[in-house]
């Protein structure tokens, strides 16, 4: 999350799997599924071109096991286009293949993210 606050791209792009599967649930802006490492990208630019400035925050993390990982994120973000300030708390699952992220995927609350695991 420092990498990706920072704007720290490469550092974040090394923490990928090359055939990382990224999703974020249809109930939030600019849902949608990506693969691969031009997924992820492609998956920022959208969120890029919506949010004018955006910052994460961990507030918590859990690892139901050790190949999963939940993070409850706080996001504060300016709208691009109306300068609106938005927060909101977000959770992010990770399944983690050989150290690098498999899947990273965006839900609303926590019992969906916990789903994905099936």
């Amino acid at each position: 999350m420092d990498a990706f606050n920072r704007g720290d791209h490469d550092a974040v792009v090394a923490m990928l799997d090359p055939e990382i599967e990224c999703h974020v649930h249809p109930a939030l802006m600019n849902g949608g599924r990506w693969r691969g490492v031009d997924g992820y990208e492609t998956m920022m630019a959208i969120w890029g071109e919506a949010w004018g400035e955006i910052e994460m925050t961990i507030l918590r993390v859990e690892t139901p096991d050790d190949r999963h990982a939940i993070a409850e994120v706080h996001q504060r973000a300016v709208g691009a286009g109306s300068g609106v300030p938005v927060q909101m708390t977000l959770y992010f699952f990770y399944e983690i293949r050989d150290g690098r992220a498999l899947r990273f995927h965006v839900y609303p609350d926590r019992d969906v993210a916990l789903a994905a695991m099936g």
